[in-house]
């Protein structure tokens, strides 16, 4: 069997790839590495998942012989930012999924979207007054609450998909709760070591294929600041948007994702 094309960073952080597994089980043209968990009292979790994510996609390319196309997901699109800065003659091509440059900025679009939709929900008063304490004072400690609050609303993973995703929304809340699926501590973690970050978008040594795509219905996104930022980045990016949400690999196919 030819070793796998294609190497996916899932989002999160955190998250896993239970999802895409579920959903493309024949896949076999695809490495879905699962990223591994922050270790416990680890200084820079984020810096130790780059070095990972570097071992994991060299021995990738080692196994296939030649350059790998990167698909990442989300937050996955920062790691491979990182392959395309370290690694760029060993990238076929790169397709970036609903790319969130500014997770902390994404995930608060994603909270008052709820918001506006859940209004008269019993705990919309906390979402409200955590995002309210947040802007007065922006910082970690205080935007985990709003995330906190946010999932006190009902069907919040409905909020990541599209009117057309089907069963999708009640599939991921399902394998969500499953055991092991999302990495709590790791996703808290990874994500306050890449917030104490520089993040200025910085134009990438890679000049290959890149593709963007954007999910039409994705509230997380800033369709016209987001492009901005990944054009500064990767200014030879085909920029698409496709009628998704923020997860377009779970509402359309492998092949859809490729060739938009």
């Amino acid at each position: 069997m030819q070793p796998p094309t294609i190497f996916y960073l899932h989002g999160g952080p955190g998250l896993g790839t239970a999802f895409e597994r579920q959903r493309y089980p024949d896949a076999d043209n695809v490495h879905w590495w699962q990223q591994p968990s922050a270790v416990s009292c680890a200084t820079r979790p984020y810096q130790d998942l780059l070095a990972a994510t570097v071992a994991e996609f060299r021995l990738g390319v080692d196994m296939l012989g030649g350059p790998m196309t990167i698909m990442a997901s989300s937050f996955g699109a920062h790691l491979a930012v990182h392959l395309a800065r370290q690694m760029p003659e060993s990238i076929a091509r790169i397709v970036l999924l609903a790319p969130t440059f500014n997770p902390e900025e994404a995930a608060l679009r994603l909270a008052r979207h709820g918001l506006a939709l859940h209004a008269q929900d019993a705990n919309a008063g906390k979402l409200v007054a955590a995002l309210a304490e947040y802007e007065a004072a922006p910082g970690r400690a205080r935007f985990w609450d709003v995330m906190g609050a946010l999932w006190l609303l009902p069907n919040v993973t409905s909020l990541y998909f599209g009117p057309n995703s089907g069963d999708e929304p009640q599939v991921f809340a399902y394998l969500l709760q499953q055991p092991g699926v999302f990495d709590g501590p790791s996703s808290v973690a990874t994500s306050d070591d890449f917030a104490a970050g520089s993040l200025e978008p910085v134009r990438s040594p890679y000049q290959g294929p890149v593709s963007v795509i954007f999910g039409e219905f994705d509230p997380m996104v800033d369709p016209v600041r987001d492009c901005e930022i990944w054009k500064e980045v990767f200014p030879q990016a085909a920029v698409h948007t496709l009628p998704t949400g923020h997860f377009p690999l779970l509402e359309l196919s492998i092949e859809a994702c490729l060739n938009p």
